[in-house]
């Protein structure tokens, strides 16, 4: 005795209620080719990540923030009168 109970059916292909979006995105797992289709956008991604790293305007030269004495000059602008001064290092 067979345990189906009727004939088979076959599944019949329906349209998902979603939209060409939703059909477009699962088009290239119903090809079988995610793997392309992932390799294809991480080459483009790293392509306009190197172009961008490229083409950009160099970093500007680091420089240390001048900090403010407690008289309110800066730092460098003129020699203090009252600090010790700084021994020669050769």
């Amino acid at each position: 005795m067979s345990r189906g109970g009727g004939p088979r059916r076959r599944r019949t292909r329906h349209v998902s209620a979603g939209g060409l979006v939703p059909w477009a995105l699962s088009l290239p797992a119903r090809l079988h080719v995610r793997w392309l289709v992932i390799l294809l956008v991480t080459v483009a991604v790293m392509g306009v990540y190197g172009r961008a790293l490229v083409t950009a305007d160099p970093m500007p030269p680091s420089q240390a923030p001048a900090a403010e004495l407690e008289n309110g000059s800066e730092q460098g602008s003129a020699p203090s009168t009252t600090a010790a001064p700084t021994p020669e290092i050769r």
